[in-house]
């Protein structure tokens, strides 16, 4: 199961970062396996993904690694329930950077959008990485990836704010990432979850491109961030 663990600074998410960045590794012996780390602009914490065997595993995390760190103020965690992923394409615009977006509706049409973000067919310069449920946080979150953010902005502007029952959608580029597993791994676990409409082919799939990682060079050497990181 996957959860997210988004950690709050006291006042400096920095010092978070860099803990997390560090100090957080991936341990075979434990009941949890931390995945990866992203930080987006405006959102003020480090969000961690994690993988567990059981819900009840969450708690080694937060007690045994994440309160080393005197920084965290508190924290939040989020399931992901019933995750999707997409693989990603190995044709891909020049520029490219990872976006997340959180959309808040009404449970009565928690499934259409949920399936519309699915099922969609997406522009060259547009994909998607990740949906799913996140009751708790936002209600629905995606990952994806764009070659600039008025691409992101119509595709809100376009095809979510006019579904019914959204209340309120948001995008948040990623600015910082850190994966913790081996990239095999972290595809493999992303193969177990891909959406039925996926191609079962590899041959249009980039599966060598670390999604977690790779955005962030991609945004630095292009020059997609607004600020120097």
């Amino acid at each position: 199961m996957l959860m997210i663990v988004r950690l709050y600074p006291k006042t400096d998410l920095s010092r978070v970062w860099n803990y997390v960045e560090n100090q957080i590794k991936e341990d075979g012996s434990k009941s949890y396996t931390p995945l990866y780390a992203s930080q987006s602009e405006g959102m003020m914490n480090v969000g961690v993904i994690v993988d567990v065997k059981k819900p009840d595993d969450i708690a080694s995390f937060l007690t045994e690694d994440i309160v080393k760190c005197d920084e965290i103020h508190y924290t939040k965690t989020v399931p992901l329930l019933k995750p999707v992923f997409f693989r990603i394409p190995k044709r891909k615009p020049e520029t490219i950077q990872r976006y997340l977006i959180r959309i808040f509706a009404h449970p009565l049409y928690y499934k259409k959008v949920y399936n519309h973000l699915i099922n969609y067919k997406y522009p060259f310069n547009l994909f998607p990485i990740y949906v799913s449920y996140s009751l708790g946080g936002e209600d629905i979150i995606m990952s994806l990836a764009a070659d600039n953010k008025e691409t992101v902005k119509k595709f809100l502007r376009e095809q979510i704010r006019t579904l019914d029952g959204v209340d309120q959608s948001n995008y948040y580029p990623v600015f910082r990432a850190k994966r913790f597993t081996p990239l095999k791994k972290l595809i493999d676990e992303q193969e177990k979850l891909l959406a039925d409409g996926v191609s079962k082919s590899k041959g249009e799939s980039d599966l060598e491109f670390d999604w977690v990682e790779d955005f962030e060079k991609y945004a630095m050497l292009t020059g997609a961030f607004s600020r120097d990181i």
